[in-house]
């Protein structure tokens, strides 16, 4: 059986050959590779579009770069179905890191009127012939001929014939899931809203928190408090000028979470899964620095990352573990309140992160839904008599939200549900149920769930 994605091959890059070769796009070029790590897990498509080596390219690469990539993952299922219809192979049977070379090519071929046909094909082949070995050029060269020759997504035949979860460009089992919840009407605009660019939100400190300085415009959020959007098209070109931390991308809905609770000065509050960092940061400049703020998190890797997070955003005072919120907590009965931004699957994210879609399996709701479960339990128990507790995850899914919660509240009769009031304007997102829901199919923000509850006894 050929393997799930063949191996690449850099040995050509250190060629003395090389210098002979032709040319082809440097931009292209590192698409490929970062749509294969991406496929292939060793990372997700926000942190390789963020990478340096993204940055090493100039403005109009960067640019090209990160449409090729993000265009790619998040219209596979129907450039997928295209290629089936072209290739001489069967498509499941092909490799992996053909498919993602194919399916990069016609996405430009499709959907970027400003690529010659001619320059794409050349450079996919080149690709392939650096990347993928000897006798796959000739694959790749007949299937993309035949598409610059007969453009099938043009006829209308050819995508009559689409399954509805192609066309919009999810997995059949996530079609037919939304399908049945929503209806088909409403999952399909749901789902092809997903294909949408997010908006650029973020948090500006200190000096720059008004962000009239900055290289681009940036306007206040009207929900979440000092949340800012970046209101035009600029490439951010580096930080220097405006302080090394002045601002951090997080989106608009994650901003939303820490002020559910409506946090005061001197509390003292427990973030138990807090990486990397963003809600701690604003938990701790809404309580002034209070340094009765922990922060945990299971790997120290992750603690790192969120220590240097607060660094960069001035909030020094948090104390930081290592520590599994799923394991009874050194904490009894001492927080205000407790946040448990819980692993998930981030299914409300894929606007940000399209590989989600095609990388999670349905049978790995059960193992998150006992983690889930097992962290609720556990952190609850450090919450003090008439104290909050405030669960949340970036999935739309109920397995992960409603779930957990009634299995929480069926065992926990302590606690009760509580509808935030605040911030100003949180009730059109609150439903009967007093759960908070941002769906990305609303407004240009990932899917997020929330529920607050109160220690009553």
């Amino acid at each position: 059986m050929a393997p799930a994605f063949l191996p690449v091959k850099r040995f050509f890059e250190n060629s003395p050959l090389n210098a002979m070769a032709p040319q082809i796009s440097p931009a292209r070029t590192l698409c490929y590779q970062l749509l294969f790590d991406i496929g292939s897990g060793r990372t997700r498509s926000d942190d390789a579009l963020n990478s340096d080596k993204i940055q090493d390219l100039d403005v109009r690469d960067r640019h090209l770069s990160t449409e090729i990539v993000y265009g790619t993952l998040r219209w596979q299922g129907l450039l997928d179905y295209v290629l089936a219809a072209a290739s001489t192979r069967p498509w499941p049977k092909v490799a992996e890191g053909i498919k993602i070379l194919l399916r990069m090519s016609l996405y430009q071929m499709w959907k970027m009127d400003r690529i010659p046909e001619y320059a794409l094909v050349n450079d996919a082949v080149e690709i392939a012939r650096r990347e993928l070995g000897k006798g796959i050029e000739g694959y790749i060269n007949g299937i993309l001929r035949r598409l610059t020759r007969d453009h099938l997504w043009e006829k209308d035949e050819c995508m009559r014939r689409a399954p509805r979860w192609d066309q919009v460009s999810l997995p059949e089992w996530l079609y037919k899931r939304w399908a049945a919840r929503y209806g088909e009407d409403v999952a399909e605009d749901f789902a092809l809203s997903l294909n949408k660019a997010p908006q650029a939100a973020m948090r500006i400190f200190g000096d720059y928190a008004t962000g009239e300085v900055f290289p681009f415009a940036a306007v206040k959020s009207d929900l979440v408090p000092d949340a800012f959007i970046r209101a035009d098209d600029v490439k951010i070109p580096s930080r220097e000028g405006i302080g090394p931390a002045a601002f951090h991308f997080q989106d608009e809905a994650s901003q939303l979470i820490p002020h559910l609770l409506h946090p005061m000065p001197g509390w003292k509050i427990w973030d138990a899964c807090a990486a990397p960092g963003g809600k701690t940061a604003i938990l701790g400049k809404i309580c002034c620095n209070s340094r009765y703020i922990v922060a945990s998190d299971l790997r120290y890797e992750r603690v790192a990352r969120l220590a240097q997070i607060l660094k960069d955003s001035g909030i020094r005072a948090p104390q930081i573990l290592v520590a599994d919120a799923r394991q009874q907590p050194p904490f009894v009965d001492c927080f205000d309140a407790v946040l448990a931004d819980a692993p998930c699957s981030g299914l409300g994210t894929v606007r940000r992160n399209p590989e989600i879609k095609w990388r999670f399996r349905k049978r790995e709701f059960a193992e998150l839904q006992a983690n889930q479960t097992k962290i609720l339990h556990s952190v609850s128990g450090a919450v003090r008599l008439g104290g909050w507790l405030l669960y949340s995850t970036c999935s739309t899914e109920p397995e992960e939200n409603e779930q957990v919660i009634r299995e929480f509240l069926n065992t926990h009769p302590g606690f009760c549900l509580q509808k935030p009031i605040h911030p100003p304007g949180i009730e059109k997102w609150v439903g009967q149920d007093s759960m908070v829901r941002t769906y990305p199919g609303n407004r240009l923000w990932d899917g997020f769930f929330a529920a607050l509850m109160l220690r009553r006894s």
